[in-house]
């Protein structure tokens, strides 16, 4: 975890709480497979150029058993939004993840 976010966390424990448990309450908030989500975070963090994020859910992602095509996918899928630079600039991210 990268340093910045432990020192976040050590200084702000109460909101790191809240966001965790707002983040896994948006998780666990329907249906969608953990594989799914990541992958649909994978396209956000791609469309914001997030790279750390990105890393982050790529990684997450392949634990819960996405192959690299449907990662690629995520990333390809933000194109259209997001533009083919950021879709590039994703790919660059990922590349030796």
């Amino acid at each position: 975890m990268p340093q910045l976010l432990n020192d976040f966390q050590q200084q702000f424990p109460d909101v790191w709480a809240a966001y965790t448990q707002l983040k896994s309450a948006c998780d666990q908030g329907g249906p969608l497979d953990r594989k799914t989500t990541e992958l649909i975070k994978i396209g956000i963090s791609a469309a914001m150029e997030h790279d750390g994020g990105l890393i982050a859910h790529v990684s997450q992602a392949r634990k819960a058993g996405a192959q690299d095509e449907e990662i690629y996918q995520a990333i390809v899928l933000a194109t259209g939004l997001a533009g083919f630079p950021a879709a590039l600039k994703a790919f660059a991210a990922i590349k030796n993840s």
